[in-house]
């Protein structure tokens, strides 16, 4: 990481959950004016979410039009507003996904699944409660009964194991054939993410700046999850909030308010003040 001086900051990436957004899942006055003060002073606004950009479009709003960007479902989907509309798509062998489900259920049949393939999107009993967001359709009994030729994203959850165990956990589960394959990742909820190996938040991020011919050096992200900690490190400025993980305070350059003191907000705002002076 280098340190940007904030002068010459061209784009934000900005978690939701635990960061952007209040812990009710709203946006505050405040966040909304820095938001859209920062995109009036030139700043390209991106949201970095563990959630897919077609479930974003109500946050867009609320954020006075302000996000450019959105780098989804830690990385495979990036789209731009309005619409929002697709410009990157990545996804992986549904047989992987569905081996990944195979070996979890085989250890522990407690474990639950959601599943998005190009065939739709599906979730088992227990998944829905797990989300910040809400979460379309009746849950099904199995997540394997979907089709499709390519996986999209794979989320696991236990009833009795953290999340944070599920990431460590989870890789050694799968075998050693099968692990190297897949990342396992905490979304910002309370389920896991499987998604292929090499695919996150930062390799989202750096295609997003490449498409746009923006530099790692012109970027501050801002994040409080283990999800996060790759994009912190890739951007020239990262920044982690208040309440974050050591894993994650770790990560960054410079530690924000949390998420219930604008902490994000406080960053832009300051942002804004550099490029005005």
């Amino acid at each position: 990481m280098s340190n940007t001086g904030n002068a010459a900051v061209e784009l934000v990436a900005l978690d939701l959950d635990g960061t952007l957004l209040a812990p009710d899942g709203t946006l505050s006055t405040r966040s909304v004016a820095a938001l859209v003060a920062a995109r009036d002073a030139g700043i390209i606004v991106t949201v970095a979410t563990g959630r897919p950009p077609m479930i974003l479009e109500a946050i867009w709003e609320t954020s006075g039009r302000s996000i450019s960007h959105v780098v989804g479902s830690n990385g495979s989907m990036i789209a731009s507003f309005p619409g929002p509309e697709l410009i990157r798509l990545v996804g992986f062998e549904l047989d992987l996904a569905r081996e990944a489900v195979v070996r979890l259920r085989s250890i522990d049949p407690r474990h639950g699944f959601a599943l998005a393939t190009d065939a739709g999107f599906v979730h088992e009993v227990g998944f829905a409660e797990r989300m910040p967001a809400a979460v379309g359709g009746e849950p099904v009994p199995d997540v394997l009964a979907l089709g499709g030729t390519q996986a999209f994203k794979l989320m696991v959850f236990h009833p009795e194991v953290t999340v944070r165990d599920l990431v460590v956990d989870v890789p050694h589960a799968l075998g050693p054939d099968l692990a190297p394959h897949l990342t396992v990742s905490h979304m910002g909820a309370d389920a896991a993410e499987i998604g292929p190996t090499g695919l996150d938040k930062a390799s989202g991020l750096a295609w997003l700046c490449e498409h746009l011919g923006i530099d790692a050096a012109a970027v501050v992200a801002v994040g409080d999850e283990w999800n996060d900690v790759t994009m912190l490190q890739w951007a020239g400025h990262g920044v982690a909030m208040a309440h974050a993980d050591q894993r994650v305070l770790d990560a960054a350059d410079e530690i924000a308010p949390s998420n219930t003191e604008h902490g994000v907000a406080v960053v832009l705002e300051r942002l804004v003040a550099s490029i005005d002076r």
